[in-house]
């Protein structure tokens, strides 16, 4: 049952919205939007309809903790009236992507008025009350510095530094070649600054590079010309004919280099990574700023994609999902309101749906015995389902799918699965399960189905709404736990 609380605010909140909101003729043109992954981008595609064009970054069976942003999710991003994201850290990619694409539009967090769950290292028992004193919501920090100004202070637009990434290498005596592909026809600008400095690290000649990238004195190359470490600023110019503008880089002696760019080389790789060697294998950085995990190209670890203090899969309790589409809501109605009364009616028609689903998911988690109520999945992401519908959750991984489960943890969810009797484990569609699979062979528990936990199936599949995914997942879990 939705909390009295949550109603009357929500329905206090959009009527005021409904006065002030003109009922309008119908816009010339569908309001750009860009959601960041596929649930959010459901939510919104309900309430736009018609009158938006929608772009979702993070697509049906996507990962969103390991996403990597392309040249074309920069440009929709540029081209957007609102960006709708769902905050709490969830997508630890956006603010650079923002940077690059130069966003002017409006910023919306889907979980503004969320009470997040916090994240500790208990995280994992989620049948306890994890809704501390948490007023400001950790959102206060977010709205200030990222929904005002984008991170475009000072001159350059690229937040704190001149450059927007730097690589230390570590290089042999040799020739190199540094590429600059089109993507989607074109390149994703058509100039940049770069400077290479021989160094033991990024630090020790930052300020050195960014008086080079600042000044007015630069070198300007063409495709085909050659770079060499030294301190002078070089003005890459890239061939509009071609498909590919490669400048080779002469390594003298070998030792460390940094490279510092004004921006992320990762925005102009189509098939082919941007740095190779004389015989075409990839050059990878030893380190970089900001420390980036890109693609298959492994650079290193599980950078960038940690979360923060609290849970960010807020999406997994129906009745935050009144406040996600609220927010949404609130956006599309401010940034076209000559079609504000149509958001509002496939809002009231989208939370009398979530309000009836919610019921469903009460009766059918009743229906599990008391002590059977133990969920074991792949990632640490139903928290939420977890307090909203009296289950507890345990996973060997953390929030991220890119956390690495330790043998410790491992041995104590083992034990904990042989102790309580528990009958079945869920493998998710995001994850590699081959862990969870062989704890279940090790626990003689079976295989209990799939859960959709970040991202949608696509159409075809079981869960290819926001609403159907819910419904999944609870008679999933309903069906395995209860027999």
């Amino acid at each position: 049952m939705f909390s009295r609380r949550l109603l009357l605010g929500s329905a206090t909140a959009l009527a005021a919205l409904s006065l002030s909101a003109p009922n309008l003729t119908q816009a010339d043109e569908p309001t750009r939007v860009v959601a960041t992954f596929s649930i959010l981008g459901d939510m919104v595609q309900r309430i736009g309809g018609e009158h938006i064009a929608l772009t979702t970054l993070v697509g049906p069976n996507g990962d969103a903790h390991v996403y990597q942003p392309s040249p074309a999710d920069a440009r929709a991003v540029s081209e957007a009236q609102v960006l709708i994201e769902n905050g709490l850290e969830f997508e630890g990619w956006l603010g650079r992507l923002v940077e690059a694409s130069d966003f002017s539009g409006v910023r919306v967090m889907a979980t503004d008025g969320v009470e997040p769950i916090a994240f500790d290292d208990g995280h994992d028992d989620h049948g306890e009350d994890k809704h501390d004193d948490h007023d400001d919501h950790g959102h206060d920090d977010h709205a200030e510095d990222k929904h005002d100004d984008h991170g475009h202070e000072g001159g350059h637009g690229h937040g704190a530094h001149a450059f927007e990434w730097a690589g230390l290498f570590e290089l042999e005596a040799g020739t190199y070649t540094w590429s600059f592909a089109k993507v989607g026809g074109d390149y994703a600008d058509p100039a940049m600054k770069m400077v290479i400095l021989s160094a033991d690290d990024i630090e020790a000649v930052e300020e050195t590079a960014e008086d080079l990238l600042e000044a007015d004195a630069s070198e300007t190359k063409t495709h085909g010309d050659a770079l060499a470490a030294k301190e002078a600023a070089y003005a890459l110019t890239f061939d509009a004919a071609k498909e590919v503008t490669t400048f080779t880089v002469t390594i003298a002696d070998a030792g460390k280099f940094a490279f510092f760019t004004e921006h992320m080389p990762f925005e102009f790789e189509a098939n082919e990574h941007f740095f190779k060697d004389a015989s075409g294998a990839d050059v990878e950085p030893i380190a970089q700023e900001p420390d980036v995990d890109h693609g298959d190209h492994g650079h290193g670890g599980h950078h960038g994609h940690d979360h923060g203090a609290f849970d960010p899969h807020a999406w997994q309790s129906l009745e935050n999902a009144v406040i996600y589409v609220d927010n949404v809501t609130e956006a599309l109605a401010k940034a076209d309101p000559a079609n504000a009364a149509s958001f509002y009616e496939n809002r009231a028609a989208y939370v009398a749906e979530i309000e009836a689903l919610q019921a469903d998911v009460v009766a059918m988690v009743a229906e599990i015995p008391e002590n059977k109520r133990t969920v074991v999945t792949s990632h640490d992401a139903f928290g939420y389902f977890a307090d909203s519908y009296g289950l507890t959750f345990a996973a060997p991984q953390g929030l991220s799918t890119e956390s690495e489960a330790s043998a410790k943890d491992v041995a104590e969810l083992i034990k904990q699965i042989r102790k309580e009797s528990i009958s079945a484990v869920f493998v998710e569609t995001i994850t590699d399960n081959r862990l969870l699979e062989q704890i279940a062979n090790e626990t003689g528990a079976a295989i209990g189905g799939t859960l959709y936990s970040d991202a949608l199936s696509d159409a075809d599949g079981p869960a290819p709404t926001y609403l159907d995914m819910m419904r999944h997942n609870a008679t999933t879990i309903s069906t395995a736990l209860g027999s």
